[in-house]
């Protein structure tokens, strides 16, 4: 849960970089929120457009943390806008840190 909260602090924060742990952790909350929330509009207890709202702005975190990981896995962060060749990047290990 940790990681969910912190993709939504580094929402607008692409220079820095999100570890595999971080995007997946992410990821699989967002479907599970995402799973629940659409039960809730399909039952009449929460109206559509909160639903909608939130799928925005979870789109916009999950686009900053896929940047963010993409760069942690040695590649450009534009690759993300690549529909699912993003996740086959994103599952790439950290690259390596050269030492001097």
């Amino acid at each position: 849960m940790k990681d969910y909260i912190n993709a939504f602090r580094n929402i607008f924060n692409y220079k820095d970089e999100a570890t595999l742990k971080e995007f997946w952790n992410f990821f699989m909350v967002n479907i599970i929120m995402n799973v629940i929330l659409r039960l809730l509009v399909k039952r009449n207890v929460l109206p559509e457009y909160l639903h909608n709202s939130y799928a925005i702005i979870v789109l916009l975190a999950l686009i900053a943390v896929g940047f963010r990981r993409l760069k942690n896995a040695g590649y450009s962060g534009w690759l993300f806008l690549i529909p699912v060749v993003n996740l086959f990047f994103a599952l790439l290990p950290q690259k390596e840190i050269k030492e001097s």
